[in-house]
């Protein structure tokens, strides 16, 4: 790829303005899920089933015992109570596995255990506390009948032969993996994890083995591209590092060069239209497709979106913002649902909650903010903090952020005690437990 000259009326391109709703549905529209592979279970963990999965077998094969205790008939226990228990002949025992199971009559019980499966002619199970677990061989004394027609659980109950389990676009969890064994399934279709090609730029950055040099006051560090890279491996994408790019030209297209195999290009600084903001000029002259470029959201309005001619087709090419919250904002909005999408999945929208403002939002522009929050519970009720200065050139607080408070462009103060709306960005094991609704 070469460079041609500058795009007629570059500097005088408008920018978009669109509003941070419009422009998500602008991204989503643009992807399409990968195609499918074949992976084992274990590696199927958090990938999109590409395939439906159907039963291919009946379970429970057989009605079987919820609980350790006798198989009866539910007539038998009439008027059991302690002053006058029922008492039974025992005429076998039942374990899980056994295949055979002793028929029950008229009087009878059979010793059973949970999962076994229930003898022909019993249609309850009594729990094992209320009877004398045989304190004469042979003999059950029963003295509630209070488990009639109970702990029975039947044939098919959990998934019948045939029957769909999971469909295409469900998220494979944990849970989804115990239905996938149990549907016999040693392998599983997903779709192809999207690859990221993630180039941070600006001449002032300083990689960490440069971190000598933002000791002594030439350079700030370089944060974004980590940040970025953790961000999508987090949703299951392959972070390319394509390293950190000199305000120059060459460098720029370069190193965007290296990135042509990925599926995504996520760049990092030199989104406006400043003089030292190359990646728009360098972009333009290799036939970009711009799709839009500003959005009127707080922090990261210069996030643009569009596309790059490659032999293949055409390349997704996100630029977000060079301040940290910018970029950690933009792409929890735009980029990270657009992966999910190119992955197969059918959820790829954050989990929101209604919280209440635990101090005041000021957002004085007519702008749509997402502000940084922690959570905490107070007497039952979920509070959103600020998780300090939300200047979008800090990093500490992005730590520290349990959620998004997303405060409308209509809206320029959310008092303390008023409801806001947070988007859950923090599920690991220290999130705070927040109601959903």
């Amino acid at each position: 790829m070469t460079t041609g000259s500058r795009a007629s009326g570059f500097e005088d391109r408008q920018p978009d303005w669109l509003d941070a709703d419009e422009a998500v549905a602008r991204v989503l529209a643009g992807a399409s899920p990968l195609g499918p592979e074949s992976v084992t279970l274990t590696e199927s963990i958090g990938r999109a089933l590409a395939e439906e999965v159907v039963a291919s077998a009946t379970l429970p094969p057989w009605d079987n015992s919820a609980m350790d205790g006798y198989a009866v008939r539910a007539a038998d226990l009439d008027g059991a109570d302690p002053s006058s228990p029922v008492e039974l002949t025992v005429v076998g025992v039942v374990l899980a596995g056994q295949t055979d199971p002793p028929v029950v009559g008229p009087g009878h019980a059979v010793r059973i255990m949970t999962g076994a499966p229930v003898p022909p002619g019993a249609d309850t199970v009594v729990r094992v506390e209320d009877t004398d677990a045989e304190l004469e061989s042979g003999q059950v004394r029963i003295f509630n009948d209070r488990d009639r027609g109970r702990h029975v659980r039947s044939a098919g109950q959990d998934m019948m032969l045939g029957e769909s389990l999971l469909e295409p676009g469900h998220t494979v969890t944990p849970g989804s993996i115990g239905v996938l064994s149990a549907a016999g399934r040693e392998a599983v279709l997903v779709h192809r994890a999207p690859s990221v090609g993630v180039l941070s730029t600006g001449s002032e950055l300083r990689p960490v083995d440069r971190y000598d040099e933002v000791q002594a006051g030439l350079g700030i560090p370089e944060s974004n591209g980590p940040m970025i890279a953790a961000m999508s491996r987090a949703v299951g994408a392959w972070p390319i590092d394509l390293g950190v790019a000199d305000d120059d030209s060459a460098d720029i297209l370069q190193r965007i060069d290296a990135g042509a195999e990925a599926d995504v290009i996520v760049t990092i600084g030199g989104a406006s239209m400043g003089e030292a903001d190359l990646v728009k000029r360098v972009l333009d002259e290799v036939g970009f497709e711009q799709d839009f470029w500003r959005v009127k959201m707080r922090p990261g309005s210069p996030f643009g979106f569009g596309w790059l001619p490659r032999d293949e087709g055409r390349q997704a090419i996100f630029s977000l913002p060079g301040n940290p919250s910018s970029a950690f904002v933009t792409f929890e909005v735009f980029v990270r649902p657009f992966l999910l999408k190119l992955a197969g999945h059918r959820q790829v929208m954050r989990r929101r909650v209604r919280c209440i403002a635990g101090e005041p939002f000021r957002t004085p522009a007519a702008l749509t903010y997402f502000q940084r929050v922690s959570l905490t519970m107070d007497s039952g009720v979920l509070k959103a903090n600020l998780t300090g200065p939300q200047g979008s050139g800090l990093v500490t607080g992005l730590a520290r952020a349990d959620g998004l408070a997303v405060v409308r462009h209509d809206v320029d103060l959310v008092e303390e005690g008023d409801p806001i709306e947070v988007i859950l960005v923090d599920a690991g094991p220290a999130a705070v437990e927040a109601p959903m609704g």
